[in-house]
C-alpha cells in the first residue's frame, strides 16, 4: 500500500477516547526519517559490555575493581553508553516489572486514562505527547517520580483494589535500580580519581529521580515515524531496560546512527548532560533515539537519576583543564537546569547544555 494511503489509517492504540489520530499525525519531518531499521546491527561496532561480576566494593584497591572502573570511564568518554551485565538485580524483579507494564499498556484506553496526566499530577500516563504539536512520538508513555506514594496513587487510580501487582513491581524495581545507580556512580567517581561519594552525596533526594516506561506499538510506516526523536538525556545517569526487540540507536563520533543490539539480562547505561558538565566533558552525553517496527510491540524502561535540586554542578579541581579556561561550563544547580528544561516542550538533539557553555 502507498505511504499516502497508510497515513490515513486510524491509530487506535495512540488515540484517546475523545481524540482520533491517524498515521499522518505521527509522520516526522523528512530530515528525521531513520536511515537504518530497528534490527540493523553492525557486528563488532557496538557499545562496550561491562560486567560487575566478581566486584568487591569494599576492596577498592583491588586490580579488578580499578580495571572495571576504568572501563566504565573509557566507555563514557568514547561512547557515552555501555551495556551492564552481572549487575546484581534479581531476574524476577526485571521480569515482574516487564510483565506488569505490558499488562498495563494492554488495558483499554479508558482504564489507562484513569492514570492520565493532569494539571495536579503532570506525570502519569499519556498516549504519545500531543503537546508537541508535530513530530509526535509513536509511543505510549508512563512517567512517575521515584516516589512510592506517587506509584501507589497511580496504581490505585488505574486498578482500584487490584493495584498491588503493579505498585509492588514498580517499587521493588525502583529500589533495586537506585542501589545499582549508587554502585555505578561510585565506580565512575573512583575511575575519574574523585572521592567515591563525590556524586552520590548529592543523591539523597530520591524524588528528583524519574522512571519512564515507553511502549512502542507496531507502526505501518516505520521509515517515516519515530518512537522517540534524537535527544540527549538531561539528567545525571540513565539506566535503561530494553526488551529483545531492537529500536535504540546511538549517534557516534562520525555522526552515524548505530543500532544497539539487545543483550539478555543486561541494562544500558548512558551519561546525562548534567554528568557531562560535572566532569568537565570527560564523560559525554550522547544523542540517541528510538525507532519503531511493523510487527512487534517494544518495551523500554528508563530510570533517570538526578541529584537534589540544590546540588551545584561545577567542575572539581581534579578534572580542570590547564590553560586560561580550565572549565567548559558555568556552574549551575540541578534545580536551575530543570526549570530551564521545563520551559521547552521538547529538546531536539544535544542542546540542553549550550546555555551554560563558557565558550559556545
Amino acid at each position: 500500500m502507498e505511504p499516502q494511503n497508510l497515513e490515513e489509517h486510524y491509530v487506535e492504540s495512540l488515540s484517546y477516547t475523545d481524540q482520533k489520530l491517524h498515521v499522518k499525525n505521527f509522520v516526522w519531518s523528512a530530515d528525521e526519517w531513520p536511515e537504518i531499521k530497528h534490527d540493523d546491527f553492525t557486528d563488532g561496532d557496538d557499545i562496550p559490555v561491562i560486567s560487575l561480576g566478581g566486584i568487591d566494593r569494599d576492596d577498592q584497591k583491588s586490580a579488578v575493581y580499578n580495571r572495571v572502573c576504568q572501563s566504565m570511564v573509557e566507555a563514557g568518554q568514547k561512547w557515552g553508553f555501555f551495556k551492564l551485565v552481572d549487575h546484581g538485580v534479581a531476574p524476577e524483579i526485571v521480569e515482574d516489572i516487564s510483565v506488569c507494564l505490558n499488562k498495563f499498556f494492554d488495558l483499554q484506553m479508558e482504564q489507562k486514562m484513569n492514570g492520565g496526566r493532569t494539571e495536579r499530577l503532570p506525570l502519569g500516563y499519556s498516549a504519545s505527547n500531543i503537546d508537541y504539536g508535530h513530530n509526535l512520538p509513536w509511543a505510549e508513555i508512563l512517567q512517575l517520580l521515584q516516589s512510592p506514594q506517587q506509584v501507589l496513587e497511580f496504581s490505585k487510580r488505574v486498578y482500584g483494589d487490584q493495584y498491588q501487582a503493579l505498585s509492588n513491581a514498580m517499587i521493588r524495581y525502583m529500589k533495586a535500580l537506585d542501589e545499582l545507580g549508587i554502585i555505578i556512580m561510585e565506580m565512575l567517581a573512583h575511575g575519574l580519581g574523585l572521592a567515591t561519594d563525590f556524586f552520590t552525596r548529592y543523591m539523597d533526594e530520591k524524588e528528583a529521580t524519574i522512571i519512564r516506561a515507553n511502549r512502542y506499538p507496531p507502526c505501518p510506516l516505520p521509515d517515516r515515524c519515530l518512537g522517540l526523536g534524537s535527544h540527549s538525556d538531561p539528567h545525571t545517569l540513565t539506566i535503561l531496560l530494553q526488551d529483545e526487540v531492537g529500536g535504540l540507536q546511538v549517534r557516534n563520533n562520525e555522526n552515524e546512527w548505530l543500532g544497539i543490539r539487545p543483550l539478555p539480562n543486561s541494562f544500558i547505561v548512558n551519561i546525562g548532560d548534567t554528568l557531562e558538565a560535572w566532569t568537565n566533558g570527560r564523560l559525554k552525553s550522547v544523542v540517541h533515539r528510538a525507532v519503531v517496527n511493523e510487527e512487534r510491540n517494544r518495551l523500554s524502561v528508563a530510570y533517570f537519576i538526578s541529584p537534589k535540586s540544590s546540588a551545584v554542578i561545577e567542575t572539581p579541581p581534579e578534572l580542570m583543564d590547564s590553560g586560561p579556561t580550565p572549565t567548559k561550563y558555568k556552574p549551575f544547580t540541578w534545580g536551575e537546569f530543570r526549570k530551564e528544561l521545563l520551559k521547552k516542550k521538547r529538546v531536539v538533539g544535544k542542546t540542553a547544555l549550550h546555555r551554560y557553555l563558557i565558550n559556545p
